[in-house]
């Protein structure tokens, strides 16, 4: 019954979350990109890595295009090493539970982190895009990002997707929007993926 409820919601994130209509075709600093936006940084037998960087009032600063040269390395559930740099995903806090819930066991969360992630960057990616608000790199601290990543084939059996990193990682508990000192949170554009999440967390157990 638990792997039931683990694929009805992988299967209903993916749905939600990959939907193609969903995203936009224009540069932006916080919405999901469509797959047609992504897939024109894909190049055939490679992987891709897109960097975005936008100003305070979301226009893009600069964008870099270049090869993954190695698979990207998932170091905790909220920080993502790419061709050698460490990347930050932005407001969150990761694995507020050092157990949960994964494949219908109980897993180490960063452990469950990596098996899931590694599944999406290294083996069905062709394109990761991460974006920023931050102008330029602080020697010593990741950038504060949101990625994206473009996987399938691109045909009728396996159409492409865009897989949400922020968005899932909140949505499989694996990692806690973050708040203020007030409370406020961080990411309330993730609420709604913590608020699903949770329903099904709760139908597993």
């Amino acid at each position: 019954m638990k792997q039931f409820f683990f694929l009805a919601a992988l299967l209903l994130h993916s749905t939600v979350v990959g939907a193609a209509d969903l995203g936009t075709n224009e540069p932006h600093p916080f919405e999901q990109p469509s797959t047609a936006y992504l897939q024109k940084f894909a190049k055939p037998g490679e992987k891709t890595f897109v960097y975005e960087r936008y100003d305070a009032s979301g226009r893009l600063f600069q964008r870099d295009v270049i090869q993954l040269t190695k698979p990207v390395e998932i170091t905790s559930a909220t920080e993502r090493v790419v061709n050698g740099v460490t990347y930050r995903l932005r407001g969150l806090v990761a694995c507020p539970k050092p157990k949960i819930t994964y494949k219908a066991e109980q897993w180490d969360c960063t452990k469950a982190v990596q098996d899931y992630d590694d599944a999406v960057y290294n083996t069905r990616a062709s394109v990761v895009l991460c974006k920023t608000l931050v102008l330029k790199t602080k020697p010593g601290l990741p950038d504060a990002v949101s990625c994206f990543v473009l996987v399938g084939a691109g045909n009728a059996n396996d159409p492409y997707s865009v897989s949400y990193d922020d968005d899932s990682m909140v949505f499989f508990d694996m990692a806690a929007i973050g708040r203020n000192k007030d409370g406020k949170s961080l990411r309330p554009d993730l609420e709604h993926a913590l608020d699903l999440g949770k329903q099904f967390q709760t139908d597993a157990n």
